[in-house]
């Protein structure tokens, strides 16, 4: 599985390599959704990272100055937030301190140095959250990303889940890996049969990221198209209406086995990076056989994947 990727945040190299028009109406209202107050568990799972935002801010007009405004509020949000959780993680460390010094039995240690843990990813995400937006950034499982679909006939830029939230509205657990989708099982599984045919998107990106093994222990590595400025994979997307949130897309990259360099690095699967001729037969399904599209996806760019330890 290919579980993180690099993006890029400004959105003009997208318009000219891909084509298409941003769909501002669906970033302000992914922006609104996590403005909304809902005891929602999908809201608890919008993530959607700053520099994507500033990018979207950066193209200017009536759209990105009502973008900047919701993002200030959320960032005076976000800011007490974090420094609440940074309280009450403090508060909990501190116990659990306290608790260790009095009788020092193995519970009590593995206690101390889990809230010692906790209060440390605390402060580095209030740190992180007062730093500016970058010019790249990564994209993990249920963070948003922008995504290239075909709307009657056009070419539009809109905001997706990573990771496919079906039409039910039901999350898929966790241990279900759905924001990959095997080429192998496009035509069988029930969470891709509905989508593939159907409901195609292209996910742009610069490089992509996955743990693998070494001397019996994980370690994440960074794979990059070596000869390409960035990548994009042939996807599936899907659409979930919410009765009170409204629309919610999401998506899923499509993916292979992996070419030999990509295998020898320890990595069994590899994003479809298809051939730019073939962009528009992918985003444009309708008409063509399932067969036609599962042989479309053999044509993929030529690309030697380098990979180095992920810093």
């Amino acid at each position: 599985m290919c579980y993180s990727s690099r993006l890029r945040a400004e959105y003009q190299a997208m318009k000219k390599k891909y084509g298409g028009d941003l769909s501002w109406q669906e970033f302000l209202h992914m922006a609104r959704i996590r403005e909304k107050e809902f005891d929602d568990s999908f809201r608890s799972s919008i993530k959607i990272p700053d520099e994507m935002i500033a990018g979207l801010i950066a193209e200017g007009g009536t759209a990105a100055k009502e973008l900047a405004l919701m993002q200030k509020r959320w960032k005076v949000k976000e800011q007490r937030q974090l420094e609440q959780a940074v309280k009450d993680a403090g508060a909990e460390f501190l116990a659990a301190e306290e608790k260790f010094k009095a009788k020092a039995t193995k519970t009590n240690q593995k206690a101390y140095e889990t809230k010692q843990r906790k209060l440390n990813k605390a402060r580095t995400a209030l740190e992180n959250a007062s730093k500016p937006p970058a010019d790249t950034y990564r994209i993990y499982p249920y963070y948003f990303a922008p995504i290239i679909i075909d709307d009657a006939g056009k070419r539009l830029i809109v905001p997706a889940r990573f990771r496919v939230l079906p039409r039910t509205g039901i999350e898929v657990p966790n241990n279900y890996n759905v924001f990959n989708s095997r080429r192998d099982s496009l035509q069988s599984a029930r969470t891709w049969k509905p989508l593939f045919g159907k409901q195609h998107a292209l996910f742009p990106f610069m490089n992509f990221y996955e743990w693998v093994d070494r001397d019996g222990r994980s370690v994440e590595i960074k794979f990059n198209p070596d000869g390409h400025e960035g990548m994009h994979a042939a996807s599936l997307y899907e659409i979930y209406k919410h009765p009170e949130l409204g629309d919610i897309r999401s998506f899923s990259m499509v993916t292979d086995e992996p070419p030999p360099e990509v295998a020898a690095a320890g990595h069994d699967r590899c994003p479809v990076f298809l051939g730019y001729d073939k962009i528009d037969q992918w985003l444009h399904p309708a008409g063509q056989t399932l067969q036609q599209l599962d042989e479309l996806l053999d044509h993929k760019e030529r690309a030697y994947y380098s990979h180095v330890m992920a810093a």
